[in-house]
């Protein structure tokens, strides 16, 4: 028996690149004389995207409807960047198969849904297929999910399903060095599709005989994967990658009807709003105030390039707002020394970054900016340094109020290994939003 799969991962609602995908499925799926699957891999839901923000990520589950998938996984994206209800509530009409075997809720339930892996039988031969997500677990906490380690996770599911498959799937969101651990871990393995690190593999790669196939971000590749079974064993496999380039291109309207969706006023009054990136605004000095506020801190900083977009007009609409701050980012509370505080306070003054073109840990900007901050001051030739007109101490523990993409250690190390409490669901458009209401 020949067995194609095809795969997707990272979509991230790149919808116009999905759909160019799915129209090439739509019309090479029905050639092939064997039978094929398709499978995605995590984090097609991405609420920077209007249309998937109006809809909770409802309308991917649509599109994967749409293009046939036969078994999707959850990413970080839609564990995380969603409500703990909307997670359970996402994939109500879903009509494929949702496998996760490493996130359940606080009484041990996985989510609405979602099985611990699942089992197709194609022309007699039984094939498991078992998903992890990575391990936030600080994230899926404060959405009172647990997340649980994903390398045992999938142990157990394999041990549970003894002796009842043929081959064996991996559907990892977990990264391209957890894949690679995995491979030695569990050589029984036959494919992994891997993704979450959107790194790719153009012909597959072989590690301790298990073929390791990933296609990148953002639907740039599509996946396949070819097996040949004999007796219900592998006998040869096989990846390849499409560019998405290569493919039908399709006209879309999601751009449109996202704006549509999300078009209802929320100030109808006239609001300027700038974007700089190198200076203090209006803009950012209400964005650093407004999560100063939420957070019930002592201080906070900010970068400006978190403001994408003007804002000028006549009103101020819900699509206004998500494209100013389309980040799927959350404010979290640091406890901090008041000298490690003064450490992120000279550190944030060289402005190492203001002109940098940022990437990921849920950036969805391109110039990272200047840092802004909020109830802090100092006189740099004195060497001194203030909360609120207060002179800082060093022993004393103060709260910072700030984004999460400043707890992963890329631009302030020193946060990386503080106390942290993660504040969700609430991205920084839902709390700038409340803020505009002021005004």
């Amino acid at each position: 028996m020949k067995l194609t799969i095809y795969h997707t991962n990272d979509i991230h609602s790149h919808l116009q690149e999905y759909a160019n995908i799915s129209a090439y499925l739509a019309e090479e799926r029905p050639k092939l004389n064997h039978p094929s699957l398709y499978l995605d891999i995590g984090d097609h839901v991405d609420l920077s995207t209007p249309i998937t923000q109006a809809t909770m990520g409802k309308h991917n589950v649509e599109l994967l409807n749409s293009a046939r998938c036969d078994i999707a996984t959850i990413g970080n994206n839609e564990g995380m960047t969603i409500s703990h209800a909307a997670l359970n509530q996402l994939y109500d009409k879903a009509h494929f198969d949702i496998t996760c075997a490493n996130v359940f809720d606080e009484a041990g339930n996985l989510p609405n849904h979602l099985t611990s892996s699942v089992i197709k039988v194609i022309e007699g031969t039984r094939i498991l297929f078992v998903a992890a997500t990575a391990p936030f677990t600080p994230f899926y906490r404060a959405l009172d999910w647990v997340v649980t380690d994903p390398l045992e996770a999938i142990k157990d599911e394999v041990k549970a399903h003894e002796g009842q498959y043929d081959v064996l799937i991996i559907m990892s969101h977990v990264g391209v060095f957890f894949d690679e651990k995995l491979c030695q871990e569990l050589p029984e393995i036959d494919i992994i599709l891997g993704s979450h690190t959107h790194h790719f593999f153009k012909h597959g790669e072989v590690n301790n005989g298990v073929l390791m196939a990933a296609a990148g971000k953002y639907g740039y590749y599509l996946g396949e994967v070819t097996m040949e079974i004999q007796n219900h064993s592998v006998v040869s496999k096989k990846a390849e990658l499409y560019a998405n380039a290569d493919l039908p291109q399709v006209a879309t309207d999601f751009e449109l009807e996202g704006k549509r969706l999300l078009s209802t006023p929320v100030i109808n009054h006239e609001m300027n709003l700038p974007r700089k990136t190198n200076v203090i605004s209006k803009t950012s000095y209400l964005l650093a105030e407004s999560i100063y506020e939420f957070t019930h801190a002592d201080c906070t900083i900010i970068n400006a390039g978190l403001i994408v977009r003007a804002i000028e007009g006549k009103e101020v609409t819900e699509y206004d707002v998500h494209q100013m701050l389309p980040h799927p980012i959350n404010t979290v509370r640091i406890k901090i020394t008041g000298q490690e505080l003064k450490y992120v306070i000279i550190k944030s003054q060289k402005q190492e970054y203001i002109n940098e073109y940022a990437q990921g840990l849920g950036f969805r900007g391109d110039i990272f900016g200047g840092y802004i901050l909020y109830n802090l001051g100092f006189i740099e030739s004195e060497s001194r340094y203030f909360i609120n007109g207060e002179e800082i101490d060093d022993d004393k523990i103060y709260t910072l109020g700030t984004v999460d993409m400043y707890t992963f250690g890329r631009y302030f190390p020193t946060l990386k290994d503080q106390a942290t409490e993660y504040l969700l669901p609430e991205f920084l458009r839902d709390i700038f939003k409340e803020k505009l209401l002021e005004y």
